[in-house]
């Protein structure tokens, strides 16, 4: 299993950056995401506790569920399935008040379901999973700015 943690501050508000970021249909406004979807609304609240989503870019399919919703602070998530085929053992987006705006950090550990070469495939991979968590924080950045 690796690691993608990413951090950047945000200049805004954190329940801004945290209501952006938890609402997957935003994500249809990052380059190289095709679709977004959502599949199950959560329990609470659409993209709460329960929700399921399907995010589509050309490099990468997931389907994932929202195990932890803690606004303003946490969401965790899981995923159900994904092309390329991932072992996923956790995925997060924590949120902290900074006096510059709000820390976001988004971390995912998983590795390449494959029988051979996973562990180079994983390492490959990485670069394409941290350039798509800095693609939709550039994007969130960019749109909190202008609001």
């Amino acid at each position: 299993m690796r690691t993608v943690d990413v951090e950047r501050i945000v200049p805004a508000p954190v329940p801004d950056v945290f209501e952006w970021l938890t609402d997957a249909s935003n994500f249809q406004r990052v380059p190289f995401v095709r679709r977004v979807t959502l599949v199950r609304p959560g329990t609470t609240r659409s993209h709460g506790v329960g929700a399921v989503r399907l995010i589509v870019t050309p490099l990468i399919r997931l389907t994932e569920e929202i195990v932890e919703y803690s606004p303003p602070t946490l969401v965790r998530y899981r995923l159900l399935k994904s092309a390329p085929p991932l072992r996923h053992q956790e995925g997060f987006i924590s949120f902290e008040e900074v006096p510059e705006g709000t820390r976001v950090r988004w971390s995912s550990t998983f590795e390449i379901d494959s029988p051979l070469f996973s562990g180079l495939c994983t390492r490959l991979f990485l670069p394409v999973v941290a350039g798509g968590f800095h693609l939709v924080l550039s994007t969130a950045e960019r749109e909190l700015r202008g609001a």
